[in-house]
């Protein structure tokens, strides 16, 4: 993966090492990349102020050691020294995670995804503010059993975006999900989803004549246009390496999470679109329902035309 140079890893201080943290070192070394740690964490109360140092201290010691530990297990030798740290005690986390992101112009936040308290599925709150709003890609870490090696990597794509902002960012995401392939099992899973959305009023609707061998051929006529696009970007891409391209009938939000299920997706690459004139909203809701409906990592990017609505 050679696609970021300034890369920042947030927790909370808590201890113990994360599977996050461990994959923003990897991600470091691979890119000879710059490397930050944040702490946010709640602000002592007014009546022990006389532990905040020590308080503030203890937690960039826990996540110092935790750095020094997975470089000596990895064996990384681009950053000999350790790793700088800051920490941000108070509310809004979220808030003072992507002002940190604008200040020091990070260009990947690494951040393991706020555990649930069951089998939920989806992302915490703290984590949906910053798929919202976050001005730089985020890679949202849900801890697997499966070594490093061994994860299976997918990028969902919309091949029939005509935006050239849009247009980028799919080229972005099929780049960059083949570096992050690249750095496990090597095998890119691509998946898009077609759709004629007049197929379900045509072919139900008992005012509507239409004959099935007519509809059925302009359903064919859709799948094999959205084919052609998805594989002509594929081309224009460039990508090389193992890759299987899975083409999807149905709607995004209704079949990614299942497929994701199926075929045992460790880490999703997608992208979000900003609303025109609407700073920090996604268009529809096809994008925060996969969110809400995903138990994978996540690696989320934005176009370049995206402006966060927090400064």
């Amino acid at each position: 993966m050679k696609e970021f140079k300034n890369i920042l890893f947030v927790n909370h201080g808590l201890e113990g090492q994360s599977h996050g943290l461990t994959q923003a070192i990897q991600i470091a070394e691979n890119n000879q990349a710059d490397l930050k740690g944040l702490i946010v964490c709640p602000s002592l109360p007014a009546s022990m102020l006389d532990y905040e140092a020590t308080y503030e201290q203890s937690l960039i010691d826990a996540l110092a050691t935790n750095m020094s530990e997975i470089q000596t297990k990895l064996g990384t030798t681009n950053h000999p020294n350790p790793y700088p740290i800051s920490i941000e005690c108070g509310s809004y986390p979220a808030v003072r995670i992507i002002r940190s992101v604008h200040r020091h112009q990070n260009d990947l936040l690494i951040k393991d995804a706020e555990p649930q308290d069951d089998d939920t599925k989806g992302f915490k709150a703290l984590d949906m503010k910053l798929l919202r709003k976050c001005p730089c890609p985020i890679w949202l870490n849900k801890e697997s059993s499966k070594a490093a090696n061994a994860l299976n990597v997918a990028v969902a794509i919309d091949p029939s975006v005509s935006d050239p902002a849009e247009q980028g960012l799919a080229m972005r995401l099929l780049q960059l999900a083949r570096s992050v392939a690249d750095s496990t099992n090597g095998t890119l899973h691509i998946v898009s989803c077609w759709d004629f959305h007049l197929e379900s009023y045509l072919r139900h609707h008992s005012w509507i004549q239409i004959e099935d061998r007519v509809l059925d051929a302009q359903v064919e006529i859709e799948k094999k246009t959205h084919r052609k696009a998805l594989e002509g970007l594929i081309e224009k891409s460039a990508i090389k390496g193992d890759q299987v391209v899975h083409h999807l009938h149905g709607t995004p939000d209704d079949e990614i999470p299942n497929w994701i299920l199926e075929k045992d997706i460790d880490v999703l690459v997608m992208g979000t679109v900003a609303r025109s004139g609407i700073q920090g909203l996604l268009v529809g809701n096809t994008a925060e329902n996969i969110f809400q409906t995903v138990n994978c990592s996540l690696v989320v990017l934005k176009p370049d035309n995206f402006v966060s609505p927090i400064q």
